[in-house]
C-alpha cells in the first residue's frame, strides 16, 4: 500500500465526518491481513513528506498492533492475526532508523514497540539489537543518541523486576553500556533546554530502573560508580531560584524535564542508600552488598545528606523551587539515616530546624488546603481524610519523619518538639483572639496526633498530663469559628481518645459536642466528627451515652454517607451495628434502605467513571483510577456494613427477611452488571441471609438466577467466595432440589464445571466436592426422618460418583494435596450411606471398584478431623454391613468385596480408634478459634453407636459372617471394639 493510501486512511482518523471515519476503519481492517502491511506503515511513517498528523495516527495504531500481535503465534488468541516472519524481520531491521528519523511525539510512540519487541525477542530472537543500540550510542550524532538512550530505557524496564538470576543479559549491558552513556549524556546536565534535559531525565530513570532487584555488579566498584554518583549530585545541586513563582506554578514545573530529572536522581540516589548502601537497613542482604554499603555509608552517603540538608535550607528561606516529590524523597532519605548509627550523628544538628522549618509548615493546612476545601468539600474529604494516594505526599513523608525522629531517637528530639509545640500552643492561647495564628495551632495539633505513640507511651514526660493538654487546647477548639481548627480538634481528640478523665461529665460533654459537630456545616468537619464517634463506641466505660443519641447519630451517618464516597464513614455505622444490635432493631429496616440507597448511588457513579476510563488513554486513565477506586471502596463497606447488621439480627428473622427483601435488588445488580469488585461482599450477604433465615426465600430463589448467570461466566474464579452461600442453597432449599429438575440441573451443571475446569484449583475442587456433600447427607437426613416420602437423587449420585472417580483413578489426574483426597474419597463415602447398593453398581459400571476400595483402605491415616472420622466410619460401616448380606454383583467385583471385607473392618476400626483425640483436638482447635468444624447433617450423629449398632445388627442377623471378621482383628483391635461399645452405651 502507498503513502497516499494510508496518508488518507490515517488521516480520517481526525475527521469530524464519522461516517468518514468509520468508512476508513473498515478499510484500515480489511488491509492490516494482508502481508506487508505493518512493514509499509513503518515505511510511512518514515516518510518525511508525509502529513505529520497522519503519521502520529499511524504511529499509534502501528504500537497498539504490535502490543497486541508481537507474541509467537502459540501464545496468541484464536482471533488474533499474527504477523509474519518476513514482517518481523523488516520491523526488527528498520525501527530503530525510523526512529531516529521522525518527531519526538512519533518517537515515544515508537519507543513502546521497541519495549514489546525487546520483552518478547530479547536476547534470543532478536540478537542484532545489542550491536545496533551500541551502534547508536557510539553515533556522533544526538538523534541517534537520543534513540540509543531510549532503546536502553526500555531494555532496563524490561529486567527492572527480573529475578536476579535472569538477570545477567543486562548485568552485561550496564558493564559495557554505562561507561558510554555517562560521557555522552555529562555536557547536558547543567543545560536549561528541555530537549537536553529530556535526555538527562531518560539516563536517569534507566540508571533506577536498573537497580530495582538487584544492583548489577559493576556498580558495586566504587570507581564505576563515581561518575553515576557525580552525576545525580549535579543534577539535583542544579537549583531554580523561587522568584515569583506560587504554588501552581510549582505544580506545573513537576512536569518539566528539567524537574522529572531531579525526581528520578533523588529516587536514584535514595534507592542506592535504603537498599544497597546502608548496613543497618540490609537485612538478608549483608552478605551480598556488606562491603558496598560499608563504602557507601562511609564516602556516598554523607554527600547526599549534605546536599540535601542544603536544598532544604535554601527551599525553607524562600531561595530556591523544590517539588513536592522532591520534598518527599528527601524526607524519606532523612528518615533512612534516622536508623543508620552512622548517619545519625550528622543529621542530629539538624533535626531542630527539620521539624521548625520543613515538618511543621508541611503539617499546617495552606491556600491549596482553603481552596479545595470551598470548592469541593467531598474531595478534600477524599485527598486528605481518606487518601488512597498519598504515596508520593511530603505531607505523609513528614508525619513519617516526625514519628520515627520521635521514636527512634526519643532522648534527642522529644522534648525539644514538645517545646515547639507547646510554644506555639502557648502563644495561641496568650494572643487576642482577633490577631490569633490560627494556622499554627491547626499545624500543632495535627503534629500532636501524629506523636500519639511516642507521647502517650511509659517514657514520656507529658503522658500523665495528656488530659490537661485535650481540656487547655483541644476541646476548646471545638467551637472555633475557623473549620480546619474545629476538624484538627477532632481529629486529635480520636487520636487521644485512649485518655483517661476523672470527671465523668467532661467525658457526656464532649460527646455531646461531638455528636452535635456531626450536623456541623462544613463537610469534612462531620466527617471527622464521624471519626471521633468511634472512641464511644468500643470504651465499654462510656459507650452508655451513645444509646440515647442512636437515632441521631445514625441519621447524620447516613447523611454523610449520601454526600461523600469513603468506606470509613460505614465502618462506623457496622461498629454501631455490632454493638447496639438491640437498640438499632426498631431502626434497622430504614437503615438498611438508606445504605442500600446509597449504594445504588456510588455503585451507578461508579460504572460511569469506570466506563470513561476505560475509553481514555493509560495517562488519562491514571488520573480517574483513584476515584473509581474510592467509590469501590465506599461500596464495599455498605455491604460489609449490610452483612453485619444483618449477622447481628439472628434473633429476629422478620426483620432479616425484611431487610434481604431490601438487600437482595442491589446483590442482583452488582452480579448482572458482572462488578467483580463486589462479588465476595455481595455474595456474603447472600450466605447470611440465608443461613440466619435457614431458608430459601422466593427472593433468594429469584437471586439463585443471577447467581448460575455469573459462575457459569466469570464466576468460577470465585468458586471458594461462591460456596458458602451455594451451600445454603443446598441445604436449606433441599426440597427445591428434589421438586424442581431446572434447579437441580443448574446446582449440578456449578459442581460438574468446577470438577472439571482447567481454571479451578485444588482449594476450589474441594469447595465442589463439600456441595456435593452437602447434596448427599442431605438427602440422607431427610430419608432418615422422611420415611414415607423419600429423596431420589439417583441420578445425582451416579454424576458424582463419575466426576470423583476421574479424578481418583487416573494417576495423571489425582490430587496433589491432602484435603482433596479427604474430600474426593468423602464423596464416596457419603453415597455409601445415600445407597451402598446403587454405589458399589455404579462404581463396578466405572471400572473404579477395585481402586477405590484400595484407596479407602490406604488413604484411611489421612481422615482425622471429628467430620472426617464421622464420614469415613459411617461410610465404611453401610460398606461393610451390605457386603455381608445379599450384595447384588458381578461375580468378579463380589469376589473382590468379600476377600477385602476383612481389610475394611479393619480400616474402619483403626479410624474409629482415633475418635476420642480427634474430640480433644477439636475442642483445643476451638478454644484457639483455629479450625473450627462448621455444623453439617452429621453433626449430631454418634459414629460409636453407629458402628456399634452395625455390629450388634450383624451378630443378631448374620453371626457366621460376624465372627468371620471379628476373627480376623488383633486384641489391640478387639480393645477398639470394647472401647465403641462402651462409649456407645454412654452416650
Amino acid at each position: 500500500m502507498d503513502a497516499k493510501q494510508l496518508d488518507q486512511i490515517f488521516g480520517a482518523t481526525f475527521s469530524p465526518d464519522q461516517n468518514l471515519r468509520n468508512q476508513m476503519e473498515e478499510k484500515l481492517r480489511t488491509c492490516e491481513t494482508s502481508t506487508s502491511f505493518l512493514p509499509s506503515v513503518l515505511s510511512f511513517i518514515a516518510d518525511p513528506a508525509s502529513n505529520e498528523s497522519s503519521k502520529l495516527a499511524a504511529s499509534i495504531y502501528f504500537k497498539n498492533a504490535l502490543r497486541k500481535r508481537w507474541r509467537e503465534k502459540a501464545s496468541l488468541s484464536s482471533n488474533t492475526l499474527p504477523i509474519s516472519q518476513e514482517d518481523r524481520q523488516f520491523i526488527n531491521s528498520q525501527i530503530l532508523a525510523v526512529m531516529v528519523s521522525c518527531s519526538r511525539q512519533i518517537r515515544i510512540q515508537l519507543q513502546a514497540c521497541v519495549g514489546t519487541m525487546i520483552a518478547n525477542n530479547f536476547p534470543d530472537s532478536w540478537p542484532e539489537f545489542g550491536p545496533m543500540l551500541l551502534s547508536l550510542l557510539n553515533s556522533n550524532d544526538v538523534n541517534s543518541q537520543g534513540v540509543g538512550l531510549l532503546c536502553l530505557l526500555e531494555l532496563a524496564q524490561m529486567y527492572r523486576f527480573r529475578s536476579s538470576k535472569n538477570r545477567a543479559p543486562f548485568h552485561e549491558a550496564v558493564a559495557s553500556l554505562f561507561p558510554l552513556v555517562i560521557k555522552i549524556i555529562d555536557p547536558f546536565v547543567l543545560s536549561q533546554d528541555n530537549d537536553s534535559q529530556f535526555l538527562v531525565k531518560t539516563v536517569a530513570k534507566t540508571f533506577y530502573s536498573s537497580i530495582q532487584v538487584d544492583l548489577p555488579p559493576s556498580l558495586t566498584n566504587p570507581e564505576f560508580i563515581a561518575p553515576w554518583f557525580s552525576f545525580f549530585i549535579r543534577i539535583i545541586s542544579h537549583t531554580v531560584p523561587l522568584g515569583d513563582l506560587d504554588q501552581s506554578d510549582i505544580d506545573e514545573l513537576q512536569k518539566e524535564p528539567l524537574f522529572k530529572s531531579k525526581k528520578w536522581a533523588c529516587r536514584s540516589l535514595n534507592r542506592l542508600f535504603n537498599r544497597y548502601g546502608c548496613i543497618s537497613l540490609l537485612g538478608s542482604s549483608i552478605k551480598t552488598y556488606g562491603m558496598f554499603a560499608k563504602f557507601f555509608t562511609q564516602n556516598l552517603a554523607p554527600k547526599i545528606l549534605e546536599v540535601y540538608i542544603q536544598l532544604v535550607g535554601q527551599y525553607t528561606s524562600k531561595s530556591i523551587v523544590l517539588t513536592s516529590v522532591m520534598i518527599y524523597l528527601i524526607l524519606s532519605f532523612f528518615d533512612d539515616c534516622v536508623k543508620d548509627k552512622a548517619l545519625w550523628p550528622l543529621l542530629k544538628p539538624h533535626t531542630d530546624a527539620i521539624i521548625s522549618h520543613l515538618i511543621f509548615p508541611l503539617l499546617c493546612y495552606n491556600e491549596s488546603d482553603i481552596e479545595l476545601w470551598d470548592s469541593s468539600p467531598a474531595e478534600y474529604v477524599n485527598k486528605k481524610i481518606d487518601s488512597l494516594d498519598d504515596y508520593n505526599s511530603p505531607i505523609l513523608s513528614a508525619s513519617n519523619l516526625l514519628v520515627d525522629l520521635l521514636t527512634d531517637r526519643r532522648k534527642s528530639t522529644l522534648m525539644p518538639t514538645l517545646q515547639f509545640i507547646n510554644t506555639i500552643l502557648e502563644t495561641y492561647n496568650a494572643t487576642p483572639p482577633e490577631n490569633r495564628d490560627e494556622r499554627s495551632k491547626e499545624g500543632a495539633l495535627n503534629m500532636m496526633g501524629n506523636i500519639v505513640a511516642p507521647v502517650s507511651s511509659r517514657r514520656s514526660p507529658i503522658s500523665g498530663h495528656l488530659d490537661k493538654f485535650l481540656f487547655d487546647h483541644v476541646f476548646p477548639e471545638f467551637n472555633s469559628t475557623n473549620k480546619f481548627l474545629r476538624a484538627r480538634a477532632l481529629d486529635t481528640f480520636a487520636h487521644y481518645s485512649e485518655v483517661e478523665f476523672a470527671d465523668f461529665n467532661l467525658v457526656s460533654n464532649v460527646f455531646e459536642k461531638v455528636v452535635s459537630l456531626l450536623a456541623d456545616p462544613e463537610l469534612p468537619v462531620r466527617v471527622y466528627a464521624a471519626l471521633a464517634i468511634r472512641p464511644f463506641i468500643l470504651n465499654e466505660s462510656i459507650s452508655k451515652l451513645m444509646v440515647p443519641k442512636l437515632p441521631v447519630v445514625v441519621e447524620h451517618l447516613l447523611m454523610i454517607t449520601n454526600q461523600v464516597d469513603t468506606d470509613l464513614i460505614t465502618d462506623i455505622i457496622e461498629s454501631l451495628a455490632d454493638s447496639f444490635t438491640v437498640e438499632l432493631e426498631p431502626y434497622a429496616i430504614e437503615l438498611a434502605q438508606q445504605l442500600c440507597k446509597s449504594f445504588s448511588r456510588i455503585v451507578a457513579e461508579s460504572l460511569v467513571a469506570s466506563n470513561a476510563v476505560n475509553e481514555m488513554g493509560s495517562g488519562e486513565a491514571s488520573l480517574d483510577y483513584d476515584q473509581v477506586n474510592s467509590k469501590i471502596m465506599a461500596a464495599l463497606g455498605i455491604l460489609r456494613t449490610l452483612g453485619t447488621l444483618i449477622i447481628n439480627l439472628d434473633s429476629n428473622l422478620t426483620v432479616v427477611a425484611g431487610i434481604e427483601q431490601i438487600v437482595y435488588p442491589i446483590i442482583r445488580f452488582v452480579l448482572d452488571n458482572h462488578i467483580i469488585d463486589l462479588y465476595e461482599e455481595a455474595l456474603e450477604i447472600i450466605d447470611c441471609c440465608s443461613y440466619t433465615l435457614k431458608a430459601i426465600t422466593p427472593h433468594s430463589l429469584e437471586l439463585f438466577n443471577s447467581i448460575y448467570s455469573v459462575f457459569m461466566d466469570d464466576g468460577i474464579d470465585f468458586v471458594e467466595e461462591m460456596f458458602p452461600s451455594l451451600e445454603n442453597y443446598v441445604t436449606f432449599g433441599f426440597e427445591l432440589l428434589c421438586s424442581q429438575p431446572e434447579y437441580k440441573s443448574k446446582i449440578y451443571k456449578i459442581i460438574e464445571l468446577v470438577l472439571t475446569s482447567d481454571r479451578v484449583g485444588e482449594n476450589g475442587k474441594v469447595s465442589g466436592c463439600r456441595l456435593i456433600e452437602a447434596i448427599v447427607l442431605n438427602a440422607v437426613k431427610y430419608n432418615s426422618s422422611n420415611q414415607n416420602i423419600m429423596a431420589d437423587i439417583d441420578d445425582l449420585v451416579i454424576s458424582f460418583l463419575k466426576l470423583v472417580s476421574s479424578q481418583l483413578v487416573d494417576p495423571a489426574n489425582q490430587p496433589s494435596t491432602v484435603p482433596l483426597w479427604i474430600y474426593l474419597l468423602s464423596t464416596v463415602l457419603d453415597c455409601f450411606q445415600y445407597n451402598t447398593q446403587l454405589t458399589l453398581k455404579t462404581l463396578a459400571e466405572l471400572g473404579s471398584f477395585a481402586v477405590m476400595l484400595d484407596q479407602l483402605v490406604t488413604k484411611q491415616h489421612l481422615f482425622k478431623r471429628v467430620s472426617d472420622k464421622k464420614v469415613y466410619v459411617l461410610g465404611m460401616t453401610n460398606l461393610i454391613h451390605t457386603a455381608t448380606t445379599n450384595v447384588q454383583l458381578g461375580s468378579q467385583e463380589h469376589q473382590i468385596l468379600v476377600n477385602g471385607l476383612p481389610v475394611l473392618f479393619q480400616s474402619t476400626i483403626k479410624n474409629i480408634g482415633g475418635y476420642s483425640q480427634a474430640l480433644k483436638n477439636k475442642e483445643e482447635a476451638e478454644k484457639l478459634y483455629m479450625d473450627i468444624e462448621l455444623d453439617n447433617p452429621l453433626s449430631d450423629v454418634n459414629p460409636y453407636k453407629y458402628f456399634s449398632n452395625m455390629l450388634s445388627s450383624m451378630q443378631t442377623s448374620n453371626h457366621t459372617a460376624f465372627d468371620q471378621l471379628v476373627a480376623t482383628i488383633s486384641p489391640e483391635e478387639h480393645q477398639i471394639l470394647n472401647v465403641v461399645a462402651t462409649e456407645a452405651n454412654k452416650q
